[in-house]
């Protein structure tokens, strides 16, 4: 029988647990879930976990800003900190769920090259049907070799929306900018693995150049970046994926004087791609496959509001994008 160590497995199993509510995630099973890939080739790894880089990339690149004011907002003024908790949410109705392929060809480190043929019917993206397609068939070019049947993975994720959480931290101000950190130690997540992130984001105040403009101005620049290890004791310890993106926005912010709402937009240039390598291993040799993704925004328009009570502060907002997104705030302001 056909085996395969998927260094792409851990990678979605991670991200399952990120952007599936715990009540779902604690119901899968993690045989079911260490199988979900132990049958597929590069072209069917990469259609069926682009669904899952288009909802991380645009959950990521969700909830950098609340207002467009740079100083001001804290307690002591032109002096500011921020410490809080971005919750982001990409919509998958405009996901793909299913796709075709014929076949795979993989070529193994002895220099064999084997067949993979698919079943002749839609494929399941891992936001697809819950159910298997059936089986695929692994051939060799020696005749003398038989042929291997493998069970084709479900799709994982059954939900509408794909939510992320993210602590951040945010400083300033000096000379009209400030700062803005995401950090996620590197955390384990059952034996397959662990995953981290960093972010940072620069602000600029462009209001401080325009005497008595009725509207805060802001540019912004984020970069961020993910890194999925490997368990040690797993035969693809060490970094598995290598993800990162950045983003360019413009924002624009107007604060209600009678009340302590803010009304906030911009818009935004993005960008966020996945480098994913796994080891595909058979009776008939070993390979190892690598491919790259991009998620499917680059530009995004969004708007929130923002309510600051004493030194709590609340906001949402909605962007309309190629993955629309929801997001929401809460942190403390001094």
């Amino acid at each position: 029988m056909h085996t395969l160590q998927a260094r792409l497995l851990p990678f979605l199993i991670v991200l399952a647990v990120l952007v599936v509510p715990p009540s779902q995630a604690q119901n899968r099973d993690t045989d079911e879930l260490g199988g979900a890939l132990s049958s597929i080739g590069q072209q069917y790894a990469d259609n069926y976990t682009q669904p899952i880089t288009d909802a991380l990339g645009a959950n990521l690149n969700a909830g950098l800003f609340r207002t467009a004011e740079v100083g001001g907002e804290g307690i002591v003024p032109v002096i500011d900190l921020y410490v809080g908790v971005a919750g982001m949410g990409a919509l998958t109705s405009g996901s793909q769920t299913a796709f075709r392929l014929d076949q795979d060809q993989i070529s193994t480190d002895d220099g064999r090259t084997l067949t993979i043929t698919y079943p002749d019917e839609d494929l399941p993206t891992v936001f697809g049907e819950e159910t298997s397609p059936g089986q695929a068939i692994i051939s060799d070019n020696d005749p003398l070799t038989p042929n291997e049947t493998v069970d084709l993975p479900p799709g994982l994720l059954n939900t509408s929306i794909a939510p992320l959480a993210v602590p951040q931290i945010g400083a300033g101000t000096v000379l009209g900018t400030d700062a803005q950190v995401r950090f996620l130690p590197e955390t384990s997540v059952s034996d397959y693995g662990s995953v981290s992130l960093f972010g940072l984001s620069v602000r600029h105040s462009l209001s401080q150049y325009i005497p008595l403009l009725p509207v805060n101005l802001a540019v912004q620049g984020t970069w961020q970046s993910l890194s999925l290890s490997g368990s040690d004791d797993s035969i693809n310890s060490g970094e598995i994926v290598d993800a990162s993106g950045w983003a360019l926005n413009a924002q624009v912010s107007k604060s209600v004087p009678v009340a302590p709402i803010t009304f906030y937009g911009g818009l935004q240039y993005e960008q966020f791609g996945v480098d994913v390598g796994y080891t595909f291993q058979t009776s008939a040799g070993t390979s190892t496959v690598s491919f790259e993704q991009d998620a499917s925004n680059n530009v995004r328009a969004l708007a929130g509001v923002s309510v600051t009570l004493a030194v709590i502060q609340l906001n949402v907002d909605y962007a309309l994008a190629s993955n629309n997104t929801v997001s929401a705030g809460v942190g403390i302001t001094l």
